[in-house]
């Protein structure tokens, strides 16, 4: 059935029906049969019944209202526009097809799910709850609208605001939960919300800050690797045991493998154990809000590049103590465009943020480091987006590095952009990949037989700079959920990545590296 008349009211029956909305201000109640709503319509109101029904917001609906009935109900969401979902007595699922809006009226039905597809995102606001419920925000800004009874908020992030129309008594902390009293009995939960600043009613509030926070125990951890008379992964099991109560590498294993399969749940996992927030915003870059710090390091605020570009003509520049070489031969106008950017931004933002990471113990001007120099390097070989070579000498000292920048996916840069974007790839940045590399290049300087660490270290840390729970989602899951690989891939001490390959795991060195060093982190902050 097409409606197509403007304030209609429509009833349907008991029988399994189908409907298309597309006029403005129509009521449709579908009554008790299985029915298939499709609304094309401007302030539509949806009223299911107690048959399992299907309603699909389309991309032109404008402030949808579904008021769901007994049944149980499928809400697919593709329209940009907000919607309003009023919950009933049946389980409802809500599917976010596209970044949209929603307004979710809890009632006192918990019976929910919000599902995300297509990279779609919402800005959720949770209104009107009557009894004890669960809310999961999302990576965009949300608002929870707490009304009474027991609000547990899952996936806090920076930007988020809890509103509360109540007068609310004094916030504890519970573990690594943030609880809030509220009048009449009720309270507001925010899990992992211990350090964090909290806004609430428009007012920063900062219950139970860690004795260290997991980025000083990062640092301290990096100071020591830097301090090791070790090598390969004894110089790492060293480094553990100076900067925690831990005893090895293989003890932090030991109870990172006891305490997935005591959980069970790989973003349970991730979230409680780790600070790794899948769903969140954030990066999962150590100075992040994933990690206890003040703010959100989303893919674009990672590096934080200020100012407009500048031209570079010359051979050389120093930045933080590192002298950068580029190529003698004249440049192409995509090369000139990434070495300007190099020289306004990228060498000193990406610096920056390796100090504020792991302190001051991976300079360039440290009295040993073993080289302050570093040749940048254009090419078109491989797949890789960039690398960094370097040479090992006999006493463990690492010289002669390069940075290697490949044009097959940077010879379509965005010229002027500040975060080095690709034009057709809006989540390919070059900043954090300069990032990536110059970690490796501070750690190669600065730490005797470099090139004999573990590989899942080498590159776990580099990720840990710039953050992948954003980009790297699958191999984080998949290793959480998979005791046996994870174990393997962070026991072993071979330096080269390319020897740790599992079936359905990208990058298992990466993947496990970082999330090692994030559950390393909440676990000696504890």
């Amino acid at each position: 059935m097409i409606i197509s008349t403007n304030n209609r009211h429509v009833t349907g029956g008991d029988d399994d029906d189908e409907f298309t909305i597309e006029a403005r201000n129509v009521t449709l109640t579908t009554g008790d049969g299985d029915n298939y709503v499709d609304d094309n319509g401007t302030n539509s109101l949806i009223q299911t019944g107690e048959g399992d029904d299907t309603v699909r917001i389309n991309d032109d609906s404008k402030n949808a209202t579904v008021e769901v009935g007994d049944g149980d109900a499928l809400i697919e969401v593709w329209s940009p526009n907000t919607t309003t979902i009023i919950f009933g007595d049946g389980d409802t699922s809500i599917d976010v097809c596209a970044n949209t809006n929603l307004i979710l009226d809890i009632g006192v039905n918990e019976d929910y799910e919000l599902n995300f597809y297509n990279g779609a995102t919402a800005n959720v606001t949770l209104t009107d709850g009557e009894g004890s419920y669960t809310v999961r925000g999302t990576a965009d800004a949300n608002v929870f609208d707490y009304s009474d009874g027991d609000l547990v908020i899952i996936s806090y992030g920076g930007e988020d605001l809890i509103r509360v129309r109540q007068k609310i008594g004094a916030a504890y902390v519970d573990g690594d939960d943030v609880c809030i009293p509220v009048d009449g009995g009720g309270s507001i939960t925010v899990k992992n919300g211990r350090g964090h600043a909290l806004n609430v009613n428009g007012r920063k509030i900062v219950v139970g800050q860690y004795a260290k926070t997991p980025q000083e125990v990062i640092k301290d951890f990096m100071t020591a690797l830097t301090q090791t008379k070790f090598r390969g992964m004894k110089a790492v099991d060293d480094a553990v045991k100076k900067s925690s109560p831990f005893k090895s590498v293989r003890d932090v294993v030991r109870r990172m493998v006891k305490d997935c399969k005591r959980i069970d749940d790989a973003d349970i996992f991730l979230r409680d154990c780790c600070n790794i927030f899948v769903d969140s915003a954030d990066t999962g870059a150590i100075t992040g809000w994933d990690a206890g710090n003040s703010f959100v390091k989303d893919a674009e605020l990672i590096v934080a590049e200020r100012g407009a570009i500048k031209i570079f003509r010359g051979d050389s520049f120093t930045v933080n103590g590192l002298k950068v070489i580029l190529p003698t031969k004249k440049l192409s106008a995509v090369e000139q465009n990434i070495v300007n950017g190099l020289f306004t931004w990228w060498i000193k933002d990406a610096l920056n943020l390796i100090e504020q990471s792991y302190g001051k113990s991976l300079r360039f001007d440290n009295p040993n480091a073993s080289t302050n120099e570093i040749n940048v390097i254009f090419h078109r070989k491989g797949d890789a987006l960039s690398s960094f070579a370097h040479l090992a000498e006999d006493d463990g000292r690492e010289t002669e590095f390069d940075l290697k920048i490949n044009l097959k996916t940077y010879g379509n840069i965005n010229a002027l952009d500040a975060n080095g974007s690709v034009k057709g790839d809006d989540e390919t940045f070059l900043d954090r990949t300069i990032a990536h590399e110059l970690t490796h290049a501070s750690m190669a300087a600065n730490i005797r037989f470099y090139s004999e660490l573990p590989a899942w270290l080498v590159e776990g840390a580099a990720e840990l700079t710039h953050g992948i729970s954003d980009e790297n989602r699958d191999d984080l899951e998949t290793l959480a959920n998979d005791w046996d690989a994870l174990e393997e891939i962070l026991l072993n001490d071979s330096p080269d990545a390319d020897d740790l390959e599992f079936d359905d795991i990208d990058q298992p060195a990466y993947a496990g590296g970082f999330m090692f060093l994030h559950y390393f982190a909440k676990q000696v902050a504890n």
